[in-house]
């Protein structure tokens, strides 16, 4: 299987995940707000030794994958167990989607590697649309 084809299996599950649980898009927003928006969560990212992954999600460039196990580091047991808790999963099958869905998330937020100057909320609920079309 190739990296595009790995992709695309995470995108359809991520499809998938949202389509039968959209409370996870109010789980983005709750990690995003809780973590001092998009700036504080890469911050954090940066912080936990993943400078280079962060980055890419705010940059123009290609945006660098994260592993689950690495997300529940960086993001904390409790969070991802609030999250799986919320969306009906167990913590490590959110952790794995997410990883999936969150570089995609804050690299929307962030066009041209700005931070979001508007309600990151209604962002979210339209880049929600996307999914759920």
């Amino acid at each position: 299987m190739s990296i595009f084809d790995s992709l695309k299996a995470v995108a359809a599950q991520a499809v998938e995940m949202i389509e039968k649980n959209p409370q996870i898009i109010e789980g983005i927003q709750k990690i995003v707000a809780d973590n001092g928006g998009v700036s504080g969560l890469v911050q954090k990212f940066k912080d936990k030794g993943f400078s280079d992954v962060a980055s890419s999600w705010i940059g123009k460039g290609e945006n660098a994958s994260i592993g689950a196990d690495d997300l529940i580091q960086v993001l904390g047991k409790d969070s991802i167990s609030e999250l799986a808790e919320k969306v009906g999963m167990d913590p490590k099958t959110t952790a794995g989607v997410m990883s999936g869905l969150l570089p995609v998330v804050i690299d929307q937020l962030s066009p041209d590697g700005n931070e979001p100057k508007s309600d990151v909320t209604s962002q979210l609920t339209s880049l929600a649309s996307m999914f759920l079309k």
